[in-house]
């Protein structure tokens, strides 16, 4: 197993962590998120700092009780899209095996560029033209193929807003080395620490 692909496991196991499909009564239909939530640790991706947004979660529409995630992240100035089954033994090729359906209509085709593996994980560095698409576009459906069966995951207003403000967010964010995180994280460890002293 190559150091990149431990990496991206780790990525993907601690931000879907916490959530479990099958005891999840709904889903990230409910309300828009304005707080940008983006995370950034001292990890890295591939030798290089990487940050990413809060995890979007959506409903499988063709299997019962099963969820999966819709994330974004940014190394340097590239920008990844990110999607996971919340489900076991799922088996993804290295291959054109998402289809992003937009309301005009349009459909693209993305290429998984993390290997074959059966934990579900579909990752793409994102280019000009698809940012623009789905800043611009709303998505209707995502469609992910693998070895078993196709899933489903309709999206909605809500979703729509919540990517396309997380899209905003992270395209404007600068990721910062691992010494800047350190420093921000003392800096609010100090304030708190002041404002308890002086109530």
């Amino acid at each position: 197993m190559t150091l990149k692909k431990i990496l991206l496991s780790c990525f993907f196991i601690v931000c879907s962590g916490g959530i479990n499909a099958q005891n999840t009564e709904t889903d990230s239909l409910e309300f828009a998120h304005f707080d940008c939530g983006i995370i950034q640790t001292k990890q890295k991706l591939d030798k290089q700092f990487f940050a990413s947004t809060p995890p979007i979660q959506l409903r499988v529409n063709n299997e019962e009780f099963t969820y999966a995630t819709f994330q974004l992240g940014k190394r340097k100035n590239k920008m990844y899209l990110y999607l996971r089954i919340l489900a076991d033994n799922i088996c993804i090729k290295k291959d054109k095996n998402v289809d992003i359906y937009f309301k005009s209509g349009e459909i693209i085709t993305l290429k998984n560029e993390y290997p074959l593996n059966c934990e579900s994980f579909f990752a793409r560095q994102l280019k000009k033209k698809e940012l623009q698409k789905l800043r611009d576009n709303d998505i209707t459906m995502v469609k992910i193929y693998t070895y078993k069966k196709n899933y489903e995951l309709y999206l909605g207003e809500v979703q729509n807003q919540d990517i396309k403000h997380q899209l905003d967010c992270l395209l404007g964010y600068k990721v910062k080395k691992s010494d800047e995180v350190k420093i921000k994280k003392k800096d609010k460890k100090n304030k708190n620490q002041e404002e308890n002293v002086n109530p």
